[in-house]
């Protein structure tokens, strides 16, 4: 006899506070801090992995990116024929203020920054009493807890000072972007967290170079003298030495030591201990992470003018276009009715903005879109912030590509045929 089966309760209990230590953190650390210390002794945070400027500057490139790109509504028309925008649909509001103290721009910013960063990104929904989203609330990854009930329903359990408390809503009222996922697709991977020794390399080699630098490109000394010395002389000495010879300002001075001291320098060269290529070998390891070719943060080894303009379209496609996609997805699910959705309502970013391009290529490409009917004249002028121009809607066919009618039927009785040119029409009794 099979075994009958027990649905468990729906329960949810209070979250815990467990903080764990520094050695052996927590789940709730790993999830709020995003990673562990690295093999390097650097503790690798979000936000101590910022002080590595190729993190920084890959974070803000995507953040930068994607914020500026328009972001609209657009319907699809019967049949495949196609997309429309739609301007008075009334979630454009929202699109152009989220909530009181962001633009959009700062808003998608946050959120990418944060997606880079911590792997996840939330915002809060706030509706009406019509269930219109009217308001967009970012979440901080740490104050938010997802929950799974026993029957796979999703909720979410956050505090906000504009929302409440500890407050539990369904998975239907939180924009959730997430970066790669490994647990079944509910929470994202943080690339701090699980390429922390890459990012702690960076950081380690950064400060070192500071410290380099902190002690004029020294890496040390040995002072040494015949005379017996107690170790209070022996810390007085060195500290001197420390004092007024040590640092940038101090790398050129002349020592002068007395007492039958002798200075022997122990200095190893920044090639010996291939200190530079591990600091270019970091840079393309974390570009690689993030998706971004080294050019977009200033590492232009290797980069010359023909291969730019490829990266350039890599990177969109690679790097952009993916978050770009799952902020359509994701917002325009939770963001539409069911019924919008079904007519073919969507969020859709505007990568024209990024392929513009030169004017003079700007140009010829509107020449040749408007020529083959693929652009209006009005179409092409709206892509550079022009007012339209009377008759400028009519798209124009090459008349070489147009289909050819057929000729009109000879007009007449059936069956009656036209006399022959070279023929003279018969001579009636009259004419006679």
């Amino acid at each position: 006899m099979a075994r009958p089966r027990i649905e468990p309760t729906l329960s949810f209990p209070e979250r815990q506070k467990d903080i764990g230590t520094s050695t052996q953190p927590s789940l709730g650390m790993f999830a709020a801090f995003g990673g562990y210390p690295a093999s390097t002794g650097v503790p690798v945070t979000p936000f101590t992995a910022l002080q590595s400027a190729t993190v920084y500057g890959c974070v803000n490139r995507l953040a930068q990116d994607i914020a500026k790109l328009p972001l609209g509504i657009r319907r699809k028309l019967p049949k495949g024929a196609g997309y429309v925008p739609d301007e008075t649909h009334p979630l454009m509001r929202l699109l152009r203020q989220p909530n009181g103290w962001q633009t959009p721009y700062q808003f998608w910013r946050y959120m990418v920054t944060s997606l880079q960063l911590r792997g996840n990104a939330y915002a809060a929904i706030v509706r009406n009493r019509g269930g219109q989203p009217i308001e967009l609330i970012p979440i901080g990854p740490d104050r938010m807890t997802l929950q799974v009930s026993p029957r796979g329903l999703v909720f979410y359990q956050f505090t906000h000072p504009l929302i409440g408390e500890g407050v539990r809503w369904f998975s239907e009222n939180v924009l959730h972007f997430k970066s790669m996922c490994v647990d079944g697709g509910y929470i994202g991977v943080s690339p701090i967290a699980y390429a922390q020794d890459v990012m702690g390399v960076s950081i380690a080699a950064q400060r070192q170079a500071a410290i380099l630098f902190r002690q004029g490109n020294q890496s040390g000394g040995v002072l040494s003298t015949e005379k017996p010395l107690s170790p209070e002389v022996t810390t007085q000495w060195a500290n001197e030495i420390a004092k007024h010879y040590s640092g940038v300002e101090n790398s050129s001075k002349p020592m002068v030591l007395a007492g039958g001291f002798k200075y022997e320098r122990m200095s190893i060269t920044p090639d010996e201990a291939q200190f530079l290529e591990s600091r270019r070998f970091s840079v393309e390891e974390i570009c690689r992470i993030f998706g971004v070719p080294p050019h977009k943060v200033q590492h232009l080894e290797g980069a010359t003018f023909s291969n730019l303009e490829n990266q350039e379209q890599a990177y969109i496609n690679d790097a952009l276009q993916p978050i770009a996609t799952e902020i359509e997805q994701e917002a325009g699910l939770k963001l539409f009715f069911d019924d919008e959705i079904a007519d073919g309502t969507e969020l859709a970013m505007d990568f024209r903005a990024l392929l513009r391009g030169d004017a003079k290529s700007r140009f010829e490409s509107y020449s040749i879109a408007t020529q083959t009917g693929i652009y209006s004249v009005n179409e092409a002028r709206a892509f550079e912030g022009m007012a339209p121009i009377e008759g400028g809607d009519v798209h124009r066919f090459p008349l070489n590509t147009g289909v050819d009618e057929p000729s009109p039927p000879p007009t007449g009785a059936p069956g009656d045929s036209a006399p022959s040119p070279t023929e003279a029409p018969p001579i009636s009794s009259e004419d006679a």
